[in-house]
């Protein structure tokens, strides 16, 4: 059902506060802005719980209350100015932090699925956006390794059952054998299961930014940009199914390090063995430092000077080139950490065969008679 098709349901209403402050020194070859603000939006339009009583587990309703707040600041500068070279510099930061304040009537926290064509990834939530705390946050099991012998009584040869305090992973479709994957027993029932699901994961960064440089000297201009991004994670789903194949989807090749997964004469604690995968997949496994510094663009021109076109009658003529995404420096194991296929509010930071941004370069003639 949507708005038009229920004529209680309306847009999110939002308020918002603003302070900010810009000084300028020496004849502004020295400008700094700064910025913080407040927006609060109301009545977001949320797939909400609904009481059992009703028939239905979800519907849409203008529900919940999220706030974000931030720092914004600006450095730029005249850094030399001379008659024929200059140089200005351009460098920018933000730090926003967002927090639920409200959902659905006593709703302490909202789980998000991942819709994918991987069936088992889509049945376990991902995210969880908790009353007080920021609106989306990597949600899972605690990864701990690759069950080991000793981990085992062997009760005959070849015959291995888990010691009594050592928790199981949950599997209950056969019995769980070394090399199989391990998770935490957060609880200390003995069983790991959904009671033992945690926040796995920081899926917004910490702040963003940008540095650029701008060099001019006679006819030549050459711009240089860099932009980051600090202290988030990234879900890096792709290694469900190239490094193990834990959704069990058929005809997938394997990652290179899927060679030394565990075997009894490669005891791994990394990699679990073939078929080893347990019954749950989202866990802290697969989430990775998604930060990044990246050379964005680098643009260089040139303006031929007036005195040589006169004498074929053009007015202006200038060459240039453009790249971009020439370098990019992470942790992130995946082909590009600036990627997101379910990339909302309440699901972001996903990399599931996302395409990475293009490293490309332009070339180009402008003229003018």
């Amino acid at each position: 059902m949507d708005r038009l098709s229920n004529p209680n349901l309306k847009w999110e209403s939002t308020a918002q506060f603003n302070i900010g402050y810009d000084l300028g020194l020496f004849e502004d070859r020295i400008n700094f802005v700064f910025d913080w603000y407040r927006k609060t939006t109301y009545d977001l339009l949320l797939n909400a719980e609904l009481p059992y009583t009703t028939g239905y587990s979800r519907a849409f309703k203008n529900i919940g209350r999220v706030r974000n707040e931030g720092l914004e600041f600006s450095l730029n500068t005249v850094n030399f100015k001379g008659k024929h070279f200059t140089w200005g510099s351009g460098f920018n930061i933000s730090f926003n932090r967002n927090k639920i304040m409200a959902l659905n009537e006593d709703q302490s926290n909202m789980l998000s699925r991942i819709t994918s064509f991987v069936t088992r990834m889509a049945e376990e939530p991902l995210y969880i956006a908790e009353v007080g705390k920021p609106a989306a946050m990597f949600y899972g099991l605690i990864w701990d390794g690759v069950y080991q012998y000793n981990d085992f009584d062997e009760v005959s040869p070849g015959v291995y059952v888990l010691k009594n305090n050592v928790p199981t992973n949950g599997d209950t479709r056969n019995v769980i054998q070394p090399g199989d994957i391990k998770y935490k027993d957060i609880n200390g029932d003995g069983v790991v299961d959904a009671n033992d699901k945690t926040v796995i994961g920081r899926a917004l960064p910490i702040h963003v930014g940008g540095f650029t440089n701008n060099f001019s000297y006679k006819g030549f201009d050459l711009n240089v940009l860099l932009q980051w991004s600090y202290g988030n994670d990234l879900m890096n789903a792709n290694r469900l199914i190239f490094e193990g194949n834990a959704t069990n989807v058929h005809h997938f090749n394997q990652f290179a390090n899927w060679a030394n997964r565990w075997t009894p004469e490669n005891q791994s604690n990394t990699l679990f063995r073939v078929g080893g995968a347990g019954p749950q997949v989202m866990s802290s496994r697969t989430i990775e430092d998604g930060s990044y510094l990246r050379l964005k663009t680098v643009s260089l021109s040139y303006n031929i000077p007036q005195s040589l076109l006169k004498r074929v009658k053009i007015n202006a003529l200038s060459f240039n080139v453009a790249a971009q995404n020439l370098l990019t420096w992470t942790k992130y194991s995946g082909m590009d950490p600036e990627v997101s296929v379910h990339n909302t509010v309440l699901t972001p930071g996903f990399d599931f065969s996302a395409y990475p941004h293009a490293r490309t370069i332009v070339f180009g003639i402008k003229a003018r008679l």
